[in-house]
C-alpha cells in the first residue's frame, strides 16, 4: 500500500492530507494565515509565512502516520505573484488574485492584442491575472521588474526553498497569461506585453513530474523518510476537477469557496469569442475550461460581519434563509460585491439589492445573498455551454456543502441534479489522485455519494423568471458602476 501526502495551498489555509490508494483519509492538518489590504483594491500575503505554514502542516500530518509517507504531492492556488532575487528571497510581498490594482492595465491589453493573447493562454486578460499585475509592476516599480532575478507565484517559492531551484508546473504555468497552451512554453507575445524577460520565468514541466527528495536533512524536519519523493503537482481549480471525479464533458464541478467556479473537463482548447472564460491545463490529456466568481461564501461572512454582527457560518446562515419563500419574494441580489471576472470584468461593478419593499425582512436579504451567487455561477455554466457543449449533472465541492439548504437553491436555480460528495477537500485528494499517477501506481479510489440534491422544477421555472431579470442588471448598470465609484474616488 502507498500513501500521498497532498498539500493544497489556498488563499486562506493550507491543508495536507495522507491518503491511501483506496482513497482513504488517513490524517489531516491545517493552518490558517491572513491576506493584507494596505490600501483599497490591494490584497497581498507573506509568502515565508505561508511556507512555514506548509512545513508546519506537513510535519503534523506526517507525525499522525509515523512518518509513513511515500511521496508529497501539491496542489496550489493560482494566479500570485512575486518578485525574488538570487537567493529566492522576496523583493516584494505576495499578490494574489483578489490584488486589483493592475485593472487598468488589464483594459490596455484588451484594447492592444488582448484576445490573441487570450486565446493562446487561456487566462482571461484580468487584474488577477500574472501577466496584469507585471505590467502595472513594469509601469509603477520599474527597478523591480528590472532588477528582479525571477517573477513566481507561491508554490514556486516554497519549491525552491526545497529544491534551491525555481520550477513551475504547466497547470500552474496556463494560469499566469503568459504560458502558450499549446506548445507548453512560454508566450514571447504574452512576456513582452508583460514588459520582462524570459529569463525572468521559472522552468516549465509536467505535473506529473517527480523529484528525488533533495536531502535527509528536510526529510527528517519534516517527519518524512529519507525516500520520500515530491510530486509536482497541478493548480487547485484543476484538481478540483479531479478529486471529486468531474472528469467527463457531460459532468459540471461547481465550488464555491471564499471565491465560485465552474469548471468543466475537456479535451480540447475552447477559448470563448469574448474572452469570458479559461482553459487551463490539467495535464498532457486534459483542458479545464470555465470561469470563477470573486463573490462566492465571503458574501456570507461580509453580510453577518456588517449586518448581523455577528459571526455566522455557513450552514447557520443557509438555515435561516431557508425560512423564506423562494426567489425571496422578489428581491434579486447583483453580488459583485468585489467586482467581477466572470462572466464580465468589471472590478469597479458592485453589489445591488433590487426589488426592495417593506415586506422584507433580514431573512429575505440573507437568502438574496445565496440566490445571487447560484445566478452568477449559472450565468457563468451558460458561457461553458455555449463553448463546449451541454452537460447534464454537477459535482458540488467546497466549504458551501456544509449548507444542504444553499445547495438545493443552486440545484433548483440550474434545474440539474447535484452531487455531493463525501469530502470538501476536492483539490487535495486531486493532489494525491495525480501523486499516485506520476508514481505509475494503481489507486483504487472511491467517490461515494454522500448526498444526491435534485432539483424541484417547479422552482426551477420560477427562478428562471428571476434570472432572467437578473441577467439584465449588469448591462443597465454598468455605466452608473463607474459614475459612482469616480464620485466616491473623488
Amino acid at each position: 500500500m502507498k500513501y500521498i501526502l497532498a498539500v493544497d495551498i489556498g488563499t486562506t489555509s493550507a491543508k495536507a492530507l495522507v491518503v491511501s490508494q483506496k482513497g482513504e483519509v488517513l490524517a489531516n492538518a491545517q493552518e490558517f494565515y491572513t491576506t493584507q489590504r494596505p490600501i483599497p483594491d490591494y490584497a497581498e500575503q507573506d509568502a515565508e509565512v505561508i511556507f512555514q505554514a506548509v512545513k508546519k502542516i506537513i510535519k503534523m500530518a506526517a507525525d499522525k502516520v509515523n512518518g509513513k509517507v511515500d511521496a508529497v504531492s501539491f496542489s496550489t492556488a493560482m494566479h500570485s505573484l512575486m518578485g525574488v532575487d538570487k537567493n529566492g528571497e522576496a523583493l516584494t510581498p505576495l499578490i494574489i488574485w483578489a490584488d486589483l490594482r493592475s485593472k487598468n492595465e488589464a483594459i490596455e491589453i484588451i484594447n492592444n492584442g488582448g484576445q490573441k493573447i487570450y486565446e493562446e493562454t487561456g487566462t482571461p486578460i484580468h487584474s488577477m491575472s500574472p501577466l496584469c499585475k507585471l505590467r502595472w509592476i513594469k509601469k509603477n516599480q520599474p527597478q523591480i521588474a528590472a532588477s528582479a532575478f525571477k517573477f513566481i507565484g507561491i508554490k514556486e517559492y516554497i519549491w525552491g526553498k526545497f529544491f534551491h531551484e525555481f520550477i513551475i508546473d504547466d497547470s500552474i504555468a496556463s494560469a499566469t497569461g503568459l504560458f502558450n497552451i499549446a506548445t507548453r512554453t512560454w508566450s514571447h507575445k504574452a512576456v513582452e506585453m508583460a514588459g520582462i524577460s524570459v529569463e525572468q520565468l521559472s522552468t516549465p514541466c509536467s505535473p506529473l513530474a517527480v523529484f528525488e527528495n533533495p536531502s535527509e536533512d528536510l526529510a527528517k524536519e519534516l517527519g518524512l523518510p529519507a525516500s520520500v519523493q515530491w510530486v509536482m503537482g497541478a493548480s487547485d481549480g484543476c484538481l478540483a476537477n479531479l478529486g471529486s471525479g468531474a472528469m467527463d464533458e457531460k459532468t459540471l464541478s461547481l465550488t464555491i469557496g471564499t471565491s465560485g467556479a465552474v469548471r468543466k473537463a475537456v479535451t480540447k482548447n475552447t477559448p470563448d469569442a469574448q474572452g469570458r472564460s479559461f482553459n487551463y491545463l490539467l495535464n498532457d490529456k486534459t483542458i479545464i475550461t470555465g470561469g470563477a466568481t470573486n463573490n462566492g461564501a465571503i458574501l456570507v461572512q461580509w453580510f453577518a460581519e456588517k449586518f448581523l454582527k455577528e459571526k455566522v457560518n455557513v450552514k447557520t446562515f443557509g438555515e435561516r434563509a431557508s425560512g423564506v419563500v423562494p426567489g425571496s419574494a422578489g428581491l434579486i441580489f447583483l453580488p459583485f460585491v468585489l467586482g467581477e471576472r466572470a462572466p464580465v470584468f468589471d472590478p469597479e461593478s458592485s453589489g445591488v439589492f433590487i426589488g426592495v419593499r417593506q415586506r422584507h425582512t433580514t431573512e429575505h436579504f440573507m437568502r438574496a445573498i445565496l440566490e445571487g451567487v447560484g445566478y452568477s455561477l449559472l450565468s457563468i455554466a451558460e458561457v461553458v455551454e455555449e463553448n463546449s457543449g451541454s452537460f447534464e449533472k454537477v459535482i458540488a465541492s467546497g466549504g458551501f456543502i456544509k449548507s444542504p439548504h444553499w445547495v438545493q437553491i443552486i440545484a433548483d436555480i440550474f434545474g440539474k441534479e447535484f452531487t455531493v460528495r463525501g469530502t470538501e477537500d476536492a483539490s487535495a485528494l486531486g493532489a494525491a489522485l495525480i501523486g499516485f499517477e506520476a508514481l505509475k501506481v494503481e489507486s483504487d479510489f472511491q467517490f461515494p455519494n454522500e448526498r444526491v440534491f435534485n432539483p424541484d422544477m417547479i422552482l426551477h421555472k420560477k427562478y428562471q423568471q428571476y434570472f432572467s431579470v437578473y441577467k439584465n442588471l449588469y448591462p443597465h448598470l454598468a455605466s452608473d458602476f463607474h459614475s459612482l465609484n469616480q464620485i466616491a474616488n473623488s
